[in-house]
């Protein structure tokens, strides 16, 4: 069993663009070699124009699958193991709310580009469109992340993306 390195050796490239981002709330979850391997590997920026916006009564960052739309969005480029992404994928509520697609990543002026994996919101509220795009997502006073562990089970984010909030 000496040779445990070569079966977790399959390395992917994830994107992230939030909440998972360095130095911000969740990155303690890529930090954490129990949900497997995560290693920083370089800023990126997307190919495409992408709306990117703050949503649901928990201040989730949603990347909006509507390119075309928006800015072109810069985020980190994680090295990740087949272990991280299906913690991430239990996390992300993958089948509830994200798709996790492959696009190619900018990595800068004469660098080309890379395919990563990013997770995108295929289905959502075209009242999400009307939000203020972003280039860059940064957790702020103003519209406060609440981690899953703090969000109530009676309003799942889902909900907000589902219906219209009864306010």
């Amino acid at each position: 069993m000496g040779q445990v390195k070569k079966a977790t050796s399959a390395l992917s490239k994830l994107f992230v663009y939030g909440a998972l981002k360095y130095g911000q709330p969740s990155n303690s979850i890529l930090a954490s070699t129990g949900n497997g391997h995560a290693k920083f590997w370089c800023k990126a920026t997307t190919t495409q124009k992408l709306p990117l916006v703050i949503a649901t009564r928990y201040n989730i960052p949603f990347l909006l699958n509507k390119p075309g739309v928006g800015y072109y969005v810069t985020g980190e480029i994680y090295e990740v193991d087949d272990r991280m992404l299906n913690s991430l994928d239990n996390l992300e509520d993958c089948e509830d709310i994200y798709t996790r697609e492959k696009q190619d990543m900018n990595i800068g002026v004469g660098e080309g580009t890379v395919p990563c994996w990013v997770y995108l919101l295929q289905k959502y509220p075209e009242k999400l469109l009307n939000l203020p795009y972003l280039s860059s997502y940064e957790n702020s006073t103003t519209h406060p992340y609440i981690m899953r562990h703090r969000r109530t089970h009676k309003h799942p984010a889902q909900d907000d993306l589902s219906y219209e909030a009864q306010n």
